[in-house]
């Protein structure tokens, strides 16, 4: 097929927007309505044909507020076609952008809740996913100025139903679990369930968003440098709810314990599941107007510099202890009113901007202080990591450390350490440890 087709006699190829193992993406021009649109192609001859299933299932999510409009389909000489509405950029991509590739906590929340509603309404039409990653996830290209800031209009929709499966008959029963079943998703994301051949179910839709949910926040997970499926399957029944939520909010060690409790036949609780997260954003501060880590301009950031000092820590809380001028002061709680206190202190992190200190402080430390201080410090680190490294059984301490250079910075430590127990030295760890025991921690 060449780009001087029409699909339908009004669908003119514009460009390719994709590829993948069921066919080709292109974004058409509608020469009626003069809009764009995207086109899902697959080829006739194919033995497997995933498309057919595809338009089953988007025609029954058309009352979801987290699906892709669907407009129209056919077939010609070559190909069988999908014409659906145009989409914007996919969550996997959008987060390899951002810098360190991870999201801040608060975006993974608020993308998080239209997530958990999006694979609810796939449920609740009678099919589960199979296939839940970040790129098939995909943002709504806003329509005009109007929408654009619309809080009510779903951002995130779910796409790609390829590898879907109706798990409930006829008769709007559940179906029988199958005895032999073949490995269905993508390795990283995929539940231990279908590593292991058992028949898949709502809760593994919702084992590879807990996946998600750790990536987005972290930046990677603990196998992903692994190939082998079936490494890639020991590791993960390895990590438990404690070594995958290490670091995170309390409230995803209870999201893990929800699905952990699903059998097969189980209904997910929802409701519950979207609390938990809606319980961070109180405890944090953040809400509706907060923005997506790729909304916030160099304008913004710029006024946040201008704006009162803030902490770098991720439990941090703003300090007002003085500003530049009355101007930048305005501007700069309007502006953190929408970023909430925690998550400024992310984008200081992720961006690598180093706050002004206020020229009006009224607490001066000398050297001296500052040097005690630090001492203080570097002997807490110090116990710390010696009581977390005897709690942890079978070195599971120091499987949380995908890093190899942090590695390599705990095992240098751990030899420092126990040199000054031999010697008998002072408790006192010099600054190179306690620079060592802020890279782990």
């Amino acid at each position: 097929m060449t780009f001087e087709t029409l699909l339908k006699g009004r669908w003119k190829l514009l460009n390719k927007l994709g590829q993948g193992g069921f066919g080709e993406i292109f974004c058409v021009y509608d020469l009626e309505n003069q809009q764009k649109a995207a086109v899902k192609m697959e080829r006739i001859d194919r033995n497997k044909r995933a498309l057919r299933l595809e338009v089953a299932v988007l025609r029954k999510l058309q009352n979801s507020r987290f699906s892709a409009k669907f407009i129209c389909c056919g077939r010609n000489q070559v190909h069988n076609y999908l014409i659906m509405e145009l989409l914007g950029s996919n969550l996997s991509s959008l987060r390899k952008k951002q810098n360190q590739k991870r999201f801040s906590l608060a975006t993974t929340l608020k993308l998080g809740t239209q997530m958990i509603s999006a694979i609810e309404d796939v449920h609740e039409v009678g099919f589960i996913h199979r296939d839940i990653k970040a790129s098939n996830f995909t943002l709504r290209i806003p329509k005009n100025k109007k929408t654009r800031n619309s809080i009510k209009l779903a951002n995130c929709c779910i796409i790609d139903f390829g590898l879907a499966r109706k798990y409930i008959n006829s008769e709007g029963k559940l179906r029988e679990p199958r005895e032999e079943v073949g490995f269905r998703g993508t390795t990283r994301y995929a539940s231990i369930n279908s590593h292991d051949g058992k028949e898949l179910s709502r809760r593994d839709d919702l084992w590879s968003l807990f996946y998600l949910f750790v990536e987005f926040i972290k930046g990677s997970l603990p196998w992903e440098r692994l190939k082998d499926k079936e490494e890639i399957s020991i590791i993960k029944k390895k990590y438990t709810n404690i070594g995958m939520c290490n670091g995170l909010p309390e409230e995803f060690a209870l999201f893990y314990k929800h699905i952990e409790s699903l059998e097969y036949e189980d209904k997910p609780d929802y409701n519950y599941l979207r609390q938990l997260l809606q319980n961070i954003n109180k405890r944090y501060g953040y809400d509706e107007n907060t923005k997506y880590d790729w909304e916030i301009s160099q304008e913004d950031l710029e006024i946040l510099r201008k704006s009162p000092s803030i902490t770098k820590s991720f439990d941090s809380q703003m300090a007002f202890s003085g500003t530049t001028n009355d101007q930048s002061r305005s501007q700069g709680r309007k502006l953190i009113g929408a970023f909430s206190k925690e998550y400024i202190g992310e984008i200081e992190k992720m961006n690598n901007i180093v706050f002004p200190k206020s020229p009006k402080s009224k607490i001066l430390k000398t050297k001296s202080q500052n040097s005690q201080k630090r001492e203080k410090k570097n002997n807490n680190q110090k116990k710390s990591l010696l009581e977390d490294i005897e709690n942890n059984e079978n070195g599971s301490f120091v499987d949380e450390m995908n890093n190899e250079r942090e590695i390599n910075e705990f095992e240098r430590m751990m030899k420092m350490i126990n040199e000054e127990e031999k010697n008998d030295t002072s408790s006192t760890m010099n600054d190179d440890i306690g620079k060592c025991c802020c890279v782990i921690f």
